[in-house]
């Protein structure tokens, strides 16, 4: 079982991306639905750091990114996280004939702010359904899960701006301060706001995941090419994203194996309920295979993270022959 006073919240730094690497242990440990082909891993591992290299920046035709202005770079990253969820509603959005994916939904936010629109946590704050389906180019009325999808985005603005006014002053830039160049520390200040609070139960056991809260961390130290406030020491201490693109890339690579009637649910794209054990065991069997790549990768002589390795499998996830099979579809705010 997982000792449950490391469970419990801790001021400590690092508490919560290890609570995530012990839950998605955990949950590997005791999985019904999903395996990791555990002798597959290393050979795996040599070829994908073989092939690709590391990411080291974000794509600036996707994403706000100003050399003159790091706060509102910050403030870009704060509020394309907010929203950094809704991959369950993207098949939804192309059987009603609207584009919408990870690099439209940072794209059209990145627009927005070189308008001056929706680019403060004052403005987020006032954020509607009506602003989101304009900015993302969502027509109200196509579909009630997208229309669904753009309430529950200005939810989500609206509650990070809150967090911004109320306790930093209305400053994406004093978060990063109170994070005191700490990645996991960042984890454990946003992770707390409920808009990121991404936990379940399993088995009787509590899970963590904080899927936004991390990327949150890596996409700061990215956009801000790891200068203060984002000169985080530890980035080693993240797992990786927990998604459907990681665990859809190490099913389609041989690495991640899915009980046959949770493959057919998969391929035939019915969705997979949030909190059920199949979807807990995708996202925390992906999480748990990656730190043994991690591992693998060090014992062979590479120093890369789990980010790293995570950065690497999502955009491998775009490749002809891996993007246009099926990944799980869930509906959730989580990703």
């Amino acid at each position: 079982m997982i000792n449950e006073r490391q469970l419990k919240p801790q001021d400590v730094a690092v508490s919560l991306p290890q609570r995530v690497r012990e839950s998605a242990e955990f949950v590997a440990t005791h999985a019904d639905f999903v395996k990791i082909r555990l002798g597959t891993v290393e050979d795996y591992t040599k070829q994908l750091l073989a092939r690709y290299p590391v990411i080291t920046s974000l794509d600036a035709q996707s994403h706000f990114l100003s050399e003159a202005s790091p706060a509102a770079t910050a403030a870009f990253v704060l509020a394309l996280d907010s929203v950094n969820f809704g991959s369950g509603y993207f098949k939804i959005a192309a059987e009603a004939d609207v584009a919408l994916e990870y690099n439209i939904i940072a794209g059209a936010l990145r627009r927005a702010f070189g308008e001056s629109r929706m680019n403060t946590p004052y403005k987020w704050l006032a954020a509607t359904a009506e602003e989101c389906h304009e900015i993302f180019g969502v027509p109200a009325g196509k579909s009630r899960h997208l229309d669904r999808l753009m309430g529950l985005f200005a939810d989500h603005l609206g509650a990070a701006g809150q967090q911004i006014v109320e306790n930093y002053g209305g400053e994406v830039m004093n978060l990063l301060e109170a994070a005191g160049n700490s990645a996991a520390r960042l984890v454990n200040i946003v992770a707390g706001w409920p808009t990121f609070h991404d936990k379940t139960i399993y088995k009787g056991a509590p899970i963590s995941f904080f899927k936004r809260a991390q990327i949150l961390a890596a996409d700061m130290q990215l956009a801000l090419q790891g200068a203060a406030p984002a000169a985080f020491t530890d980035m080693d201490a993240l797992t990786c994203f927990a998604d459907n693109m990681v665990p859809h890339v190490l099913r389609c690579d041989g690495i991640l194996d899915y009980a046959p009637q949770l493959a057919a649910r998969i391929d035939n794209g019915v969705q997979i309920p949030e909190g059920s054990p199949e979807e807990v065991e995708i996202r925390a069997c992906g999480i748990h295979a990656v730190e043994l790549m991690k591992q693998a990768a060090v014992a062979l002589g590479h120093s890369v993270t789990s980010v790293n390795i995570d950065h690497i499998l999502w955009n491998r996830g775009y490749e002809r022959g891996i993007y246009e099979k099926p990944s799980h579809k869930t509906l959730t705010v989580w990703y």
